[in-house]
C-alpha cells in the first residue's frame, strides 16, 4: 500500500509546485533511478538497442536512456498535477501543434475517430488537447493493476474534461459506443496486451502489435490517426498529428488487419527513430 499513499501524497503536493521546479525535481529522481538501478531495466535497454542499431556506442545508448528515464518521470509529474485540465493549462504545456485540423475535419463526418500514439513523449497531452480544443468525448482503455485502490486513483488522475478512462476488460463496448456517437477512441498502438495481434515488421524484426485500431476502423469506418507529443528542453511539448491512415478493405480480413497494422507501425517507427529518447517502452516488444 506504500505506492498508493505515495501517489496520493504526490497528487496533493505536485499541483502546488512551480512547474519548472517540479520537472527539475522529477528529472533528478530519474537520474537517481538511472544511475543506481537503471541497468536492471534490461527490457528497456533491449528495446532501445533495437531502435538505435548495433552501431550505437554504449555512451550513445546510456545518454539516450538517461533522457528517456527523465521524460518518463516528467510524465508522472504531469500525471500528479493533472487535476482539472483546462484549455489554458494545455496551452501552457504546448510549444506548437500541427495537424489538429485533420482531426477536426474527420470528426465533422460523424463516423467517430480512432486516435492514439505509442508510449511516446507526453502521450496523454495528445488526447487532452483533442478533448478540450475540439470539445469531443475521448474514451481511453487502461490496463488493470493492483491494488485496486491505486488503479482507481490513477484512473481519476488521468480523467479530465472530455476524457473517460475505462478498465481494459470493459473497453471494447465503451470504444464501440464512443465511435458510434461520433467521439474518439483513444488507443496505445505499441503494446499488444492481449497477445492476439498480428506479427509485423518493426525496426527490422518481427513483433506482435495490437490490431484493435485497424479492426475498429474496418468494421465501423472510423479513420485512424496517430499523434506524437515531443517533449522539448523547456518541458513544453510539440504535438504532431499525422493525416488519417489509409486502410485497404480487400475482402480478406486477416490480410487487411495485418497490412493495416504494418502501416500504422511504420509511422510509429519513423517518429521513434527520429526521437528515440521519447519512446518510453519498458515492456517487452520483440
Amino acid at each position: 500500500m506504500f505506492k498508493y499513499y505515495f501517489f496520493r501524497f504526490a497528487g496533493w503536493i505536485c499541483p502546488l509546485l512551480p512547474a519548472q521546479f517540479g520537472y527539475w525535481l522529477f528529472a533528478r529522481f530519474a537520474d537517481a533511478w538511472f544511475f543506481f538501478a537503471g541497468k536492471k531495466q534490461t527490457t528497456y535497454f533491449a528495446n532501445l538497442r533495437r531502435v538505435l542499431g548495433d552501431g550505437a556506442s554504449d555512451a550513445q545508448v546510456n545518454a539516450t536512456a538517461r533522457r528517456a528515464f527523465q521524460n518518463l518521470l516528467k510524465n508522472y509529474f504531469d500525471l500528479f498535477r493533472s487535476h482539472g485540465i483546462t484549455r489554458e493549462r494545455i496551452q501552457a504545456q504546448l510549444a506548437g501543434v500541427e495537424g489538429l485540423d485533420y482531426l477536426e475535419t474527420a470528426l465533422k463526418q460523424g463516423k467517430g475517430v480512432i486516435a492514439g500514439s505509442g508510449h511516446f513523449g507526453a502521450w496523454d497531452l495528445v488526447l487532452q488537447l483533442t478533448a478540450v480544443y475540439l470539445d469531443v468525448t475521448v474514451v481511453v482503455p487502461n490496463e488493470r493493476f493492483a491494488p485496486e485502490k491505486l488503479f482507481q486513483y490513477v484512473l481519476a488522475l488521468r480523467k479530465s474534461n472530455g476524457i473517460e478512462m475505462v478498465p481494459l476488460d470493459v473497453a471494447p463496448r465503451a470504444l464501440i459506443k464512443v465511435i458510434k456517437r461520433g467521439g474518439i477512441a483513444g488507443l496505445a498502438y505499441d503494446r499488444d496486451i492481449t497477445k492476439t495481434g498480428p506479427i509485423v515488421n518493426f525496426f527490422g524484426a518481427p513483433a506482435q502489435m495490437p490490431d484493435g485500431a485497424v479492426q475498429l476502423s474496418l468494421k465501423f469506418g472510423a479513420p485512424i490517426f496517430l499523434g506524437f507529443s515531443v517533449r522539448q528542453p523547456d518541458n513544453r511539448s510539440y504535438v504532431y498529428i499525422e493525416p488519417p491512415l489509409e486502410i485497404a478493405k480487400t475482402g480478406d480480413p486477416a490480410r487487411d488487419i495485418r497490412e493495416g497494422t504494418q502501416k500504422l507501425v511504420a509511422v510509429m517507427e519513423r517518429y521513434i527513430r527520429k526521437y528515440p529518447d521519447q519512446w518510453l517502452m519498458f515492456q517487452k516488444v520483440w
